[in-house]
């Protein structure tokens, strides 16, 4: 299941994922969907959650809005 990692510090934070990609959070933010295979058995993913640096949150599926299209005047065309 994806998890988004949020920054809970006034500081940034870099941690190493399973993959070898670096994450880069600013204070306060929140990381794009990552995957389990990411996190699971990382030390400093665990080290960082420990120490209350960050927190792991699951993906939460984000309601479409429905957008209400627009009237156009289309040239050529009058009503």
């Amino acid at each position: 299941m994806p998890v988004e990692i949020r920054n809970l510090t006034h500081r940034p934070v870099l941690m190493r994922l399973n993959s070898g990609t670096s994450l880069h959070l600013s204070p306060g933010a929140l990381s794009a969907a990552i995957g389990d295979h990411e996190i699971i058995n990382n030390m400093k993913v665990k080290k960082l959650q420990g120490r209350h640096v960050i927190a792991l949150e699951p993906v939460q599926k984000k309601s479409q809005k429905t957008a209400t299209p627009k009237k156009t005047n289309k040239p050529g065309k009058r009503k």
